[in-house]
Order: C-alpha cells, then structure tokens, then sequence
C-alpha cells in the first residue's frame, strides 16, 4: 500500500509540473514605445486635460471659474482621464519597470488617480475633478522625484 501511495503522490506532482510549465508563456504584449515616449505622448498630454480642465482665475476683474461646459467638454475631459488609467497599465509592462515594488506601487496609485478623474466626470462635479488632478499631480511628482534623472529635468522633460 505504501508503494501505491508514493507512485500516486509522484504522479501527480509530476502531473502538476507538466501542467505549470505547459501554462506559462510569454505574454502577448509588445511594448512599442519607451517610457519617456509613453510620457511625452500619452501621459502628459492626458494629465494635461485634466489639469487644464477645472479651476479659478482671480484677476482685477474678478473671479473665472473653469470647469467643463457641455456633454462635450466633459466627453473630453473622460477620454483623457480614461487614457491616463491605463497609461498606467502600460507602464506596467515590458521592461519598462525600473524596480518592481516602487514602480509598481506608482503605476497604480497613477491609475487609481485618474480613475477618481472619471468618476468626478461622470458625476459632472468640478470639485471632485480638481481634487482628483491634485491627487494626479501627486502621484506625478513622485514618480519624477523617483525616476527623472538630472539629465532629463535639464533637459526640461
């Protein structure tokens, strides 16, 4: 009976074995672009919406507030929060991580971020939106303060 029992036990480990190796394969992605490409024409042009989007302008004449002012508007604004979620996710493949766990932890927390975006969107609520890009603007900074060499920042990128 003890025979019969390691043979099993082989068996099926052997079995498992097979079946983990037989399942991993390179994953289907094909990173295109670099990361300072991914910055210069997904990120940054996307941040830059929801930046611009929502605000206050005090002048002699008095107070401007800027927010989205028509489905349109706001059509844009999502579009672009949308895209910088899941810049977010091609930040995360590839070799593009620079070190797991900080990189990681900074892809998501810019994904999380612009996710608040859509939803401030698709509840058309400007405060919301201005605290979300804040929360962008955050995540964006130390990610730089990471990962921007000095040669890239006198460079002025």
């Amino acid at each position: 009976m003890k025979v019969r029992h390691g043979f099993i036990w082989t068996a099926l480990v052997v079995s498992f074995a097979v079946l983990a190796t037989g399942c991993t394969r390179p994953l289907p992605f094909k990173p295109v672009a670099t990361v300072r490409q991914l910055m210069e024409s997904t990120v940054h042009p996307a941040a830059e919406v929801i930046f611009e989007s929502v605000g206050t302008i005090k002048t002699i004449e008095g107070t401007e507030e800027i927010a989205p002012g028509n489905d349109e508007d706001w059509a844009e604004v999502r579009r672009n929060a949308v895209t910088l979620a899941e810049a977010g996710n091609l930040l995360l493949i590839g070799d593009r991580p620079k070190d797991r766990e900080k990189w990681y932890a900074n892809a998501r927390a810019l994904t999380d971020a612009a996710l608040l975006a859509v939803r401030a969107v698709d509840a058309k609520n400007p405060e919301q939106l201005f605290d979300a890009g804040g929360q962008v603007y955050e995540v964006c900074q130390r990610c730089h303060e990471l990962y921007w060499d000095d040669a890239t920042r006198e460079k002025g990128r």
